[in-house]
């Protein structure tokens, strides 16, 4: 289970939520708050989006898990062999092993609205990662182009939001939930991203490469 918790870290649980083609996956890649090398890296990617050693046997996947947390060194491992929420269930049980509070660890999940059993409550592995797993080190990234099927935990646990072009009755509720005016989010072409750290009233505007 997870090792020596540091209850004064920060949360700094991220969120990226845009419609499909809003550049979600960019935005994630380009952020800078997750250093290019020498971390820990554990990914959820299905689709192949991020560089990492991709997996998709379980076993070859903890094995490899198991091989980057014994080197001491930083690591990108994913895991791309999952097709619904009992192996979602199955890859949480695994991160939550792997997490150590003097190591920081960067979770990363692409498309959240696959793998949420309902938009209340987290399934609970994945809950317990999102409730506890800051305090031993967890920096969690996910991914979502249906933020209206994703679980309200998510939200909850992730002060950080990343929104970009939405459509719908989204472009209201994310204008309400960073304190803007629906023209700002309606407004938001392609690679654009209106960005909330969750602890002031201020958001910033930013425009990624693709």
């Amino acid at each position: 289970m997870a090792i020596q918790p540091r209850p004064s870290l920060p949360n700094k649980n991220t969120l990226y939520l845009a419609r499909s083609g809003g550049g979600k996956s960019q935005a994630l890649k380009q952020n800078r708050d997750i250093p290019k090398s020498g971390v820990r890296v554990i990914l959820w990617d299905k689709s192949h989006d991020h560089k990492a050693h991709h997996y998709d046997n379980k076993k070859a996947f903890v094995r490899a898990l198991m091989a980057g947390l014994g080197s001491g060194k930083g690591f990108r491992i994913a895991f791309s062999g999952g097709v619904g929420i009992e192996d979602f269930e199955w890859w949480c049980k695994a991160v939550w092993v792997a997490l150590n509070g003097s190591h920081l660890t960067y979770v990363v999940v692409e498309e959240l609205s696959e793998v949420c059993i309902s938009v209340a409550k987290a399934s609970p592995e994945a809950a317990r990662l999102l409730n506890q797993g800051r305090k031993y080190g967890m920096r969690f990234h996910g991914t979502s182009q249906k933020p209206q099927e994703i679980s309200k935990t998510y939200y909850d646990q992730c002060p950080v939001k990343y929104i970009g072009p939405q459509i719908g009755a989204n472009v209201r509720k994310f204008a309400k939930e960073i304190g803007g005016a629906d023209s700002q989010v309606a407004g938001l072409g392609d690679l654009e991203f209106l960005v909330f750290d969750g602890r002031s009233a201020i958001f910033k505007r930013f425009k990624y490469k693709k």
